[in-house]
């Protein structure tokens, strides 16, 4: 079921300075722009070449994608593929993509940034926002046995069945 709920946002443009506004998170990625409503209630499109990054958060807050913490400084826990991007404008952010390929829109990418919390939740990224990507490493999830510290038993061999035997 899709959400009806508007999801708050930061808009990051090339050339601008940060944009707080809301967008509808089943709508927002049009064929050409991302359309999205500013907070004092305007309808405003963004073209996709002028969008560094789209911040999903839920809190006001001071923007700093870009100025604080945007490398993981550690391997992350989150599973997914630790990617690290690079953009136009020579800014870099690392992020957790889903290995699953049908969840990536085709106009960009949606990632789990670093020091993810109430300010910076999920960032899209347009495609032709970046020049280059890097894949870090592959984050996966343990084994339950594993979680629980004991080594996983190989399974017993069965007898084999005797019917052909004399």
């Amino acid at each position: 079921m899709p959400s009806s709920t508007a999801k708050r946002v930061v808009l990051y443009r090339f050339d601008r300075q940060p944009l707080e506004a809301v967008v509808h998170p089943g709508s927002y990625l049009l064929a050409d722009h991302i359309e999205l409503i500013t907070v004092d209630g305007k309808l405003q499109t963004a073209p996709y070449d002028a969008v560094k990054a789209l911040c999903f958060a839920s809190e006001t807050g001071h923007p700093d994608l870009f100025t604080e913490s945007n490398l993981f400084e550690r391997r992350p826990k989150v599973p997914g593929l630790w990617t690290r991007f690079l953009f136009r404008d020579g800014d870099r952010l690392d992020g957790i993509l889903s290995p699953n390929l049908l969840e990536w829109p085709k106009e960009g990418y949606v990632v789990t940034p670093p020091k993810s919390g109430a300010a910076r939740q999920r960032v899209f990224i347009p495609r032709i926002a970046i020049i280059g990507t890097e894949l870090r490493g592959v984050v996966g999830s343990s084994s339950p046995a594993r979680a629980r510290g004991r080594k996983q038993e190989p399974p017993q061999a069965q007898d084999q069945l005797k019917m052909f035997e004399q």
